[in-house]
Formats: structure tokens, C-alpha cells, sequence
């Protein structure tokens, strides 16, 4: 009877270490039941879908409340959604697409009164008194801007060689820092001989319309020999572009077409890469589905006080205040017919959705939604 006592109390213990080895195997979740929004200045988009459901899924894994919101191109609008959720007791704030010259102003004054409120901002310069600024505890992220055009610089190059001639369609200087950033990639570039700028387009309003007109009425006056392609820093404009050139014998010629690239992705520029890659070569872009998640890492991170692992993939450096996702060209050629911007993962280089981006931590794996 006392060595069966003794096998039962062996086999109590044993169970017991086993089940302590297990719980120390799952590391705690420092963010469970915290509360997160994403608030977006602009208009809901494909892309910015994609990004509201990856954090979403983070989010749910995690056991983190979600809420987003569109603020229809309202700046106005985005301010007074941050101030009623930051009233209202969420604990992290994702926001995107802030206005440079009002965003520092108006976030320093939300995290002075809500010091304990978690912040990170996409796409979103904190500019006043004539210089760019840091908000102490935020974490800004971005698109490594002029990765989207030297991806795009690259294909030209590689196809008509150094010295290529390109036209440049923009607006800018100083018209908007995503701009400013993108023309660093264009600058660097023609300083070492690999491109010579031919001229440039500058549309007067952000619209496809306004777009099309300028450059419609630019290739009146350029001669096909003179030029060998267009990059466009905004796939909006791209649009625009695509119809001018289209609209135009002298150059959507099958044999001798006007090729183009531009930054950003949306379903009509993929339908017009697929429709006519003779053209549309090109976009420069990022994996909008991984961002959303990058984002909320970084977000998830600042809440659970673990700073010194957020990763900047752009430096390789850790702990930083600035964290940059390197852009990506996805090719006309490569495409397929069913291709669409959910999709690309399928057709991309390795640079896009690569999970190495990913910041991590022992509770928040990079597999963690990619088993």
C-alpha cells in the first residue's frame, strides 16, 4: 500500500512539473485587454483595407479591443476621432496620414494631457517653426519613400542602360513630404550618372483629371526619340498619365509604346499593368497587408513597455523612434490574369511581405499570424 502511495505521489509530481513547464513554454500576453484604434485621415481605400485587417487579426490573436475609423480627407475630422478616443480611455492610438503642419501641434498637446496614451503614426511628419520634429514616445513609420522610386529606376536602367532619360511627374518641392522623400531616390540617382531627367510634369490639383490634362498637353510638345520613359511619384497621377499616353498615337504605338512606372498600387492600376504592360511597366510599392501589421506591432510594443525591440528593417537598427519598410517593384510582366493587389504576394520579389520586417517579441512571434 505505501509503494503504491509512492508511485501515485511520483506520478502527482511528475504531472505538476509538466504543467509548470508548460506554462512557463507560453509566455505571458503583457497587452491582453487593451483597447487600440486606427484612425485614418483618408477616405477607406483597397489598400487601407488591407492594412485595417491585418491589425485587426493581430489584434484578436492577442486578445486586443479593435476599433478604426475613416476620416474622409477631414483633418478636422481626424483630430476630433483621436480626442474622443483618447477621452475615452483607449490605451493605443495607430494614426495615419496626419497633416504635416498640424499634426506635432495638436499631438504634443494629446500626449501632454493623456501621457499614459500609446502613439504611432504612418505617414506622418511632425513639421513646425520651419523643421521637422520628434514627439518623444511616438514611433513614426513609413514607406521608405525613395526605395519606391529607385526600385522603379532600377528597371529602367537595367532595360535602356545608364544615362537613361526619363520625365518626372510630381509635385513638388516642398509640396508634401512623401514627395520631398521620393525625389531623395531620383536625386541620388542622376548625381551618379544613372539617369538624366528629360523634364518634369507637375499636375496643378491631386486628381487623375488634372493629371491627364498636363501631361496630355507636355507630350504635345516631346519628341518620342528624345525620351525613353516616365516615373510618376503618385499612382493617381499615374492614372492620369496612363490615359495621356493612350489618348496619344505618336506615343501608345505598339511597336515603340511610351513606357511608364509609378509609386502606390491600387485594383485600376494592376487592371491597366495587365491591360497594357507595354506601358504601365511598373509600380513601386509595399505590402499593404503587412504594414497594417508592422504598424500595430509597433503599437503593441509601446504598450507593453518593450521599446528596445522595435526594429527598423530600412537601418537593421533596434529601439529606434523611426521605422522605414522598403518599397518593392512589382512588374506588368509578372502578373497574371488573376491576378489583384490582395494577391500580389504571389508575383512580388522577396522584398515584399517579407516577415523579417516584422518587429517581435517572445509573446508576439513574426509567424504569429503566418503559420
Amino acid at each position: 500500500m505505501k509503494k503504491l502511495l509512492a508511485l501515485v505521489l511520483v506520478l502527482m509530481i511528475a504531472v505538476a512539473a509538466c504543467i509548470s513547464v508548460s506554462a512557463e513554454a507560453a509566455p505571458a500576453n503583457p497587452v491582453a485587454g487593451k483597447k487600440v484604434a486606427y484612425i485614418m485621415q483618408l477616405t477607406s481605400a483597397t489598400i487601407f483595407q488591407m492594412w485595417k485587417d491585418s491589425c485587426a487579426d493581430l489584434c484578436k490573436t492577442l486578445d486586443v479591443q479593435f476599433d478604426y475609423f475613416f476620416c474622409d480627407n477631414d483633418f478636422n475630422k481626424q483630430m476630433d476621432t483621436i480626442r474622443t478616443c483618447a477621452a475615452a480611455g483607449y490605451d493605443g492610438i495607430l494614426i495615419s496620414h496626419g497633416n504635416q503642419d498640424g499634426s506635432y501641434v495638436f499631438l504634443k498637446e494629446i500626449t501632454e494631457q493623456y501621457p499614459n496614451l500609446k502613439i504611432v503614426c504612418f505617414d506622418t511628419q511632425f513639421y513646425t517653426d520651419g523643421a521637422y520634429q520628434k514627439l518623444p514616445g511616438v514611433t513614426q513609420l513609413f514607406q521608405q519613400d525613395k526605395s519606391l522610386v529607385t526600385v522603379l529606376l532600377d528597371q529602367f536602367v537595367e532595360k535602356f542602360g545608364e544615362g537613361v532619360r526619363l520625365v518626372k511627374v510630381w509635385r513638388g518641392p516642398n509640396y508634401n513630404s512623401p514627395f520631398d522623400r521620393r525625389e531623395v531616390g531620383w536625386q541620388e540617382y542622376e548625381a551618379a550618372g544613372k539617369i538624366k531627367t528629360v523634364g518634369e510634369i507637375q499636375p496643378l490639383q491631386d486628381t487623375v483629371d488634372s493629371a491627364n490634362a498636363v501631361a496630355s498637353a507636355y507630350l504635345q510638345g516631346l519628341n518620342r526619340e528624345d525620351v525613353d520613359g516616365i516615373v510618376v511619384y503618385y499612382d493617381c497621377y499615374g492614372q492620369g498619365v496612363y490615359s495621356a499616353i493612350i489618348e496619344n498615337a505618336k506615343f501608345n504605338g505598339a511597336d515603340n509604346a511610351l513606357p511608364m512606372a509609378s509609386v502606390d498600387i491600387d485594383p485600376v492600376d494592376v487592371t491597366n499593368m495587365l491591360t497594357r504592360p507595354d506601358i504601365w511597366t511598373a509600380a513601386g510599392t509595399t505590402d499593404w497587408t503587412l504594414n497594417g501589421e508592422i504598424a500595430m506591432r509597433l503599437l503593441l510594443l509601446q504598450l507593453a513597455g518593450e521599446y528596445d525591440k522595435i526594429y527598423d528593417p530600412a537601418s537593421g537598427q533596434y529601439g529606434v523612434d523611426v521605422v522605414e519598410v522598403p518599397g518593392s517593384a512589382i512588374l506588368a510582366s509578372a502578373l497574371k490574369p488573376e491576378s489583384t493587389v490582395e494577391n500580389l504576394a504571389e508575383i512580388a520579389p522577396d522584398t515584399y511581405g517579407n516577415l523579417s520586417y516584422l518587429s517581435v517579441a517572445d509573446w508576439m512571434p513574426a509567424d504569429l499570424l503566418h503559420k
